[in-house]
């Protein structure tokens, strides 16, 4: 009896975020609310040019680094249908990921972000930070994306910064404990994008939702976004799709 309910209690679980409802309700509470700044009118961001990535490193195996920013760029671009490349200038990137030590963090942000004054509950609370510019149509035009290598291998979440971080800065910008599972969960332990993620990123670059929409307007036009989730089988076939060319799948876990 004990291991039928469990059986029961796991089923209910897995289906969950399968559901219309569930899939809506992560979604605004992931795409809509923002970490570390309160917004009263909060609006959909997302990236409306193709996507360049500069990369950094001034300490640790630059190899493996870029090896994994690139497998994960990849997976991103497959997800969301944007297409993402790399630059060796900084000057032309639109998403900069620098890996460096804890005790340059600062001077990182000055550098590529600005005041750290200005982000300093960001700094003093994250594991690894993320930052992103958006013009006056609510399109992201620049993202920053700073990781002390040193510190995130200490406490052993380098992937998850990673990945996190990464696909943070596509328009997913807040975390939040009601979604499950999902890197954006703060006391979950996924390290790579869940099967919930995966159709996170496909309903944000749905063409049925604008840059700059409101709460309202993206409730109004969500039925159709995940009228079409269904009809290409991304809801129910998400487990199997989200594992493809992923950076689980490289690392082998």
């Amino acid at each position: 009896m004990l291991v039928a309910l469990l059986l029961s209690s796991k089923t209910i679980a897995q289906e969950r975020w399968q559901t219309d409802a569930y899939i809506q309700q992560s979604f605004i509470k992931i795409a809509l609310e923002r970490e570390y700044k309160e917004s009263k009118h909060p609006k959909l961001i997302r990236w409306e040019k193709p996507i360049t990535v500069y990369f950094e490193s001034d300490t640790g195996d630059a190899k493996l680094q870029r090896d994994l920013l690139t497998i994960q760029m990849q997976h991103l671009a497959e997800i969301s249908g944007r297409p993402i490349g790399f630059t060796p200038y900084s000057k032309n990137a639109g998403i900069l990921v620098i890996f460096t030590t804890y005790d340059t963090l600062e001077d990182k942000v000055r550098s590529y972000i600005g005041d750290p004054e200005k982000i300093r509950k960001a700094l003093d609370e994250a594991l690894c930070l993320g930052n992103f510019r958006l013009n006056k149509r609510s399109e992201i035009t620049r993202a920053v994306i700073i990781i002390p290598v040193d510190y995130a291998r200490e406490k052993a979440r380098l992937l998850d910064c990673v990945v996190e971080e990464i696909t943070q800065t596509l328009g997913l910008p807040n975390d939040s404990n009601d979604v499950f599972p999902s890197v954006f969960n703060d006391v979950s332990v996924d390290t790579y994008l869940s099967p919930l993620d995966y159709i996170l990123l496909k309903a944000l670059y749905s063409p049925h939702l604008r840059t700059g929409m409101t709460v309202a307007q993206t409730k109004a036009a969500f039925p159709l976004v995940l009228k079409d989730l269904h009809a290409s089988g991304d809801i129910e076939n998400a487990v199997k799709r989200v594992q493809i060319d992923s950076l689980r799948s490289y690392v082998g876990d």
